[in-house]
């Protein structure tokens, strides 16, 4: 172990990133954490945590810097807990997601061909202004409040005006919403003592409609001066222009809404919404199919590359007018329509009731009628279904949690003739464990990186699988 004793600086070579896009190197045999620091950088570190089997150390100077370090775009990117990898060329990062998707399919998969199943990650053209929603926790007093983001593994709020990340859009709401807070009194939320009214500011934007969506959270029923914020928010997206040269009246103000969350909890949304103007829910459009959103509904935050991650997972699925095809873990049915415009009919599974009201919506919405959804637990619904006899699925798609699947489903899935598997992965080491779960029965002949979150550690997957001794589709490989 190191002395923790000792504070002096000491030299360090970064060699990695771990998951939480933190630098790795290794001292004297022991692994140390740095953030800030990424591959290829020679530094001066200070140790701050001495453990057993890990070090935490604080980046002190950079001796010689790696030839993927860039200065960052963002003047609190140091700070902000949004984006780790700010410091890293956005090509570099890209080699670095895939080649941990690989050794986490060898290693947790059980893959020793991984480096050839996995394609290289596909990015973004351009990874700015990206998120269609941002969240941002409220705190400050009412003379200065503060709308920004937490810090790194904190709950202090780094204050800022202006996010490289988020749709401009977003940026413009907060400054409204900052000047609604002193003109009205409106007292931020202070986490530590469970007092003050409103605790976050979510801003929801659809690109392709240019509607926008402002949730206001707050802690009871009643807030001042809404029809003054409503007002001014209006003019102010109105008069918003994506370009200098480009005019205004892209985007309008379609929905304010004021979402309850009396709990002490960290869960930013409460159950309760109240609609304070215009509409209850935006729409957005996303592979020529429209999409209702409404305050709660889950929706990715990125669409250009949603469509790129779901263009994947439907190509994988090859389809025709004879499959009967599953969407598990299906949310508002985003994949299961667009798999049921090649299907000759699908089945989505979701266990938030609001979200499968949302699917049937979008379904009617978008005039699909070879599709049919549950209010169901995937876990629980599929052994069922195939006792009974009632489906007779040739394709699957997932599309878990982080957590990834629950190993009951896993066994159904296996128990299932299915001629292809597709799994839409947030979580590449939860994607390698099961995987490695649905061995031998299945073999996983692609794994393709999508860069849904540029400028951060996480990484989205498409994976396809086959059954052992079935040919994979025409094309796939």
């Amino acid at each position: 172990m190191i002395n923790p004793m000792e504070k002096k600086l000491f030299e360090l070579k970064i060699t990695d990133l771990n998951q939480q896009g933190q630098g790795v190197g290794r001292l004297d045999g022991q692994v140390v954490f740095v953030d800030g620091a990424i591959p290829g950088d020679y530094i001066a570190a200070q140790l701050v945590e001495d453990h057993r089997q890990y070090a935490v150390a604080r980046l002190a100077r950079i001796i010689t810097p790696s030839p993927d370090r860039q200065t960052p775009f963002c003047a609190i990117a140091e700070r902000c807990g949004g984006c780790a990898l700010q410091a890293m060329r956005y090509e570099a990062q890209l080699v670095l997601k895939r080649r941990h998707v690989v050794e986490l399919l060898a290693r947790i998969g059980q893959l020793p061909d991984a480096d050839n199943l996995v394609e290289a990650t596909l990015g973004m053209a351009n990874p700015y202004h990206y998120r269609c929603k941002v969240q941002f926790p409220v705190r400050g007093t009412v003379k200065a409040p503060e709308i920004g983001f937490y810090e790194r593994r904190s709950h202090a709020v780094v204050d800022n005006d202006v996010c490289g990340i988020g749709h401009p859009v977003s940026d413009i709401v907060r400054a409204c919403v900052r000047d609604y807070i002193t003109r009205f009194a409106v007292e931020p939320y202070d986490e530590s003592t469970h007092r003050g009214s409103l605790r976050h500011l979510v801003v929801r934007v659809a690109r392709q409609t240019g509607q926008v969506m402002v949730i206001l959270v707050n802690r009871s029923t009643t807030l001042p001066g809404t029809r003054w914020l409503a007002e001014k928010l209006r003019s102010a997206i109105a008069a918003f222009r994506v370009t200098p040269d480009e005019p205004a009246g892209a985007f309008a103000l379609t929905s304010l809404v004021l979402n309850v969350q009396p709990a002490r909890t960290n869960v930013i949304l409460g159950a309760k919404t109240i609609l304070l103007d215009g509409q209850e829910w935006i729409e957005e459009q996303l592979l020529g199919l429209k999409f209702q959103i409404s305050p709660l509904s889950f929706f990715q935050v990125n669409p250009e590359q949603t469509a790129v991650l779901y263009d994947q997972a439907v190509a994988m699925a090859a389809l025709s007018a004879q499959d009967q095809a599953l969407d598990l873990y299906c949310g508002t049915g985003t994949i299961a329509l667009a798999l049921a415009r090649q299907a000759g009919s699908v089945i989505g599974v979701e266990a938030v009731a609001p979200a499968i009201q949302d699917a049937w919506g979008n379904a009617e919405r978008n005039g699909l009628s070879n599709i049919h959804f549950e209010v169901a637990r995937a876990e629980e619904w599929l052994p069922k279904a195939v006792a009974e006899g009632s489906i007779h699925p040739t394709v699957a798609v997932i599309d878990p949690p982080r957590r990834g699947c629950d190993e009951t489903l896993l066994e159904a899935l296996k128990a299932v003739p299915l001629e292809r598997l597709v799994y839409v992965s947030c979580n590449p080491a939860t994607l390698a464990r099961d995987v490695a779960r649905l061995a031998p029965v299945y073999h996983v002949r692609k794994v393709q990186p999508v860069d849904m979150f540029p400028w951060t550690d996480s990484i989205e997957c498409v994976c396809l699988l086959t059954r052992v001794n079935s040919d994979p589709p025409t094309g796939q490989i």
